[in-house]
């Protein structure tokens, strides 16, 4: 019986890597600002694109708060950054509360779950294997003004953060390699942060 489980098991993950690609792209230092940001919430670091500004921290978690008050299951928002000349924006959230269940459904009916609205005139969903994620899910969604690019990190297990890409949708061509760049930069970082007051 555990013989078979483990077989069970094994072959699972070996399909759930199997249906999904290596990551394309890689970081271009040019594209990315110098310093990445480290998010010890999450033991992560990202890059992100030229220009970007960490936005107040003050401001940040007051936006989370009443997201959270309104949806307990909603994404717990961690971090902005902006580009005010190009008028995008960068948010980071925390997705390990919301359970397995609800995030995979939502990727089953992606074109649904995402679109409810009618909002973007297209909807894609690509998925992706990188060094140190294991599955990395990119959905795309358009219209004539704007794009979100919103991809997510999974461990073994599900879905732990989330960097939406939020930018006017003429500066495609250009700014898709600045999120690319971006999504390839990030990486698990487990070091202390010890803050003395």
């Amino acid at each position: 019986m555990k013989k078979t489980l483990f077989i069970i098991v094994a072959a699972l993950i070996t399909g759930l890597t199997a249906c999904t690609n290596p990551y394309p792209y890689t970081a271009d230092k040019q594209l990315l600002e110098e310093n990445p940001s480290i998010v010890p919430d999450i033991q992560m670091e990202v890059k992100v694109p030229v220009g970007s500004m960490v936005i107040d921290q003050t401001f940040v978690d007051s936006v989370s708060t009443i997201r959270t008050l309104q949806n307990p299951f909603e994404m717990k928002l961690l971090r902005i950054y902006a580009d005010t000349i190009l008028g995008a924006n960068i948010s980071l959230s925390d997705m390990r509360h919301i359970p397995y269940e609800k995030t995979e459904n939502e990727l089953d009916f992606y074109q649904t779950a995402y679109n409810a609205n009618g909002y973007w005139n297209q909807v894609t969903l690509t998925r992706y294997n990188t060094e140190a994620y294991p599955k990395l899910i990119w959905l795309e969604m358009q219209n004539q003004e704007r794009t979100l690019i919103r991809t997510l990190f999974y461990n073994n297990d599900k879905a732990q953060f989330c960097l939406d890409y939020y930018f006017p949708t003429p500066y495609y061509t250009d700014y898709i390699a600045f999120v690319r760049s971006s999504v390839a930069s990030v990486k698990p970082n487990h070091e202390l942060q010890i803050t003395l007051q």
